[in-house]
């Protein structure tokens, strides 16, 4: 018999998932509830965090002073993409906000949820990688931040502590030069799950760009920064990044460690990587020249 607890604390939540360990946290629970149903997880404890204060929100910028933006473990899809387009919110983000599911899917879908349930495919995971963004975990001896690569342990594991409990992720407020996208392959449009992701996060200025930042997801154990290929990408010329595009896709096909499954062979996901990336940073590379975009 699994109890149900709905705390109104972060404090007490810790508290519980320190006192069992076998509770499970219950956030969108778009996953965790199918997987008690099928009989796949049997925790003895529930807690819900729809009861807590503050875990669901979106500060930006001049809300937070210090030129970050900090989201709530609580967060939806549909919050997301509620946030005013005037807002510093990447556009990466929102990307894989409108690509999670469906509409009934995306109310319920938190990113805490999406983070901790650490598929290989999460669709916030790679956007939010190539932000630099940091994950705010909670727990019995206080808080803590990390980057979140280091949340992302393998296939469905979390690096979490006994107790401990993701209550935010922030990441710096994107500015004037910048622009992202997120790209996914797909079998089915917004009912189906990446076949192979990829997020790229740029910064042009003076006609060249300044930084890059690439990460790759469903192609790996975990969601993974490329950081050769955004070396390479870096000082590079707008006039001069085709060229460069092979080199880059080349790099981040070698960071790619893709397997067979149902849904595509591991041959066809790492050719599919070249592609991918390719097309988020033509979009990046558009937003950030053109302005950013919905």
């Amino acid at each position: 018999m699994t109890a149900y607890l709905r705390p109104r604390t972060v404090a007490e939540a810790t508290a519980a998932l320190a006192g069992e360990p076998t509770a499970r946290v219950l956030a969108g629970g778009t996953d965790l509830m199918n997987q008690m149903r099928l009989g796949r997880l049997r925790p003895a404890l529930v807690v819900d965090l729809a009861g807590i204060g503050g875990l669901s929100c979106v500060r930006a910028d001049g809300d937070t002073g210090t030129g970050e933006i900090r989201i709530g473990a609580t967060t939806t899809m549909r919050d997301l993409l509620a946030v005013s387009a005037t807002q510093p919110l990447p556009d990466a983000l929102r990307d894989a906000a409108r690509l999670l599911g469906g509409r009934q899917i995306q109310a319920v879908a938190t990113v805490g949820g999406n983070l901790c349930n650490a598929a290989p495919s999460a669709e916030t995971a790679t956007p939010l990688l190539a932000h630099d963004a940091g994950a705010v975990i909670a727990g019995p001896a206080g808080s803590r931040t990390v980057p979140l690569a280091e949340l992302f342990a393998g296939p469905g594991r979390v690096a979490l502590a006994p107790g401990e409990l993701l209550t935010a992720v922030c990441l710096p407020a994107p500015g004037a030069g910048d622009g992202s996208a997120y790209r996914r392959l797909d079998l089915r449009r917004s009912v189906d799950i990446a076949v192979v992701g990829a997020s790229a996060a740029v910064r042009v200025e003076g006609g060249q760009i300044t930084r890059a930042r690439l990460a790759i997801g469903a192609v790996a154990p975990t969601p993974r920064r490329v950081p050769e290929a955004e070396r390479t990408l870096a000082g590079v010329p707008l006039s001069e990044v085709d060229p460069v595009l092979d080199t880059v896709a080349r790099l981040c096909q070698d960071a790619a460690s893709p397997i067979d499954d149902v849904r595509a062979s591991a041959e066809y996901r790492r050719a599919m990587v070249a592609v991918v990336v390719r097309r988020a940073l033509s979009a990046a590379l558009g937003r950030a020249t053109r302005g950013r975009s919905r």
